[in-house]
């Protein structure tokens, strides 16, 4: 999960537009695997995304779901619509802070 974690964090980082858009979001993310204990992180900061694995701290958003959701729509795999819309994915946040990430993923993969 960390490698795709990351990889979606060189991705948003390898887009000039979404570094732009971006500059001035600094948020945490955190990221809970539901059927296993484990936690990733990311965060966002002056247009940069990182991540991480462990709790976030002080998080301004919380994703949750089972281990293979979370995979598969950091990895552009799966769009968070259906999970979300059946329960599996439960997303924890301000509105401006999930339409951001709701961009942010149709920058990189499309629809």
């Amino acid at each position: 999960m960390l490698k795709t974690l990351e990889h979606f964090a060189a991705q948003c980082n390898a887009n000039s537009r979404l570094r732009q858009m971006n500059r001035d979001w600094t948020r945490r993310i955190a990221i809970v695997a539901t059927d296993r204990a484990q936690s990733f992180w990311l965060t966002s900061q002056e247009g940069v995304i990182t991540a991480g694995e462990g709790p976030a701290v002080e998080p301004d958003l919380q994703i949750q779901a089972p281990y293979d959701i979370i995979q598969a729509i950091f990895s552009g795999a799966m769009s968070p619509t259906e999970p979300y819309n059946a329960g599996d994915l439960l997303v924890k946040g301000s509105q401006d802070d999930l339409m951001r990430l709701d961009i942010i993923t149709l920058l990189i993969w499309g629809e």
